[in-house]
């Protein structure tokens, strides 16, 4: 299992590419894919490995007789990108994800354990500036972790 963690500037390219940092290429296999985040405005980028993890738990929804389940599925693949990674460590990001998360020129990638969530570089600093400097500890409590 790859487990992302650290801050990366990146710089998206006029094709609409970001390169991955050479420490993350080692942790990722050729293809690696791409979605929307079902809680903020960035994206999800996952291993081959963690996506078929995703897949085996969304295959459990009850698609044939929930309609949100459904909807869910339809919306969260249906969005989601599988993309090559290149010799040079780029991957391409498709428009409709780059204008979904609102991607300018400067883009964060942010580890978030079995994940990379890419970030507009502005979107993610007003992010953290409106986190209370208690989250961690509130979390650690909250969900009984005792780390």
């Amino acid at each position: 299992m790859v487990t992302f963690v650290d801050e990366y500037e990146r710089q998206l390219d006029e094709r609409g590419r970001i390169i991955l940092p050479s420490k993350l290429r080692e942790s990722v296999n050729n293809t690696v894919y791409i979605t929307q985040s079902t809680s903020e405005k960035c994206l999800h980028l996952y291993t081959e490995e963690e996506w078929c993890k995703v897949a085996e738990k969304v295959n459990q929804l009850p698609t044939a007789t929930d309609y949100n389940a459904a909807a869910f599925v339809r919306l969260f693949f249906g969005k989601a990108t599988a993309v090559t990674v290149d010799k040079q460590g780029r991957i391409p990001i498709a428009k409709r994800l780059i204008d979904y998360a609102g991607l300018s020129k400067e883009v964060v990638l942010v580890g978030a354990n079995t994940r990379l969530e890419i970030w507009d570089a502005a979107a993610w600093n007003e992010y953290q500036s409106k986190l209370s400097e208690s989250i961690m500890m509130d979390g650690i409590l909250k969900y009984n972790l005792n780390i």
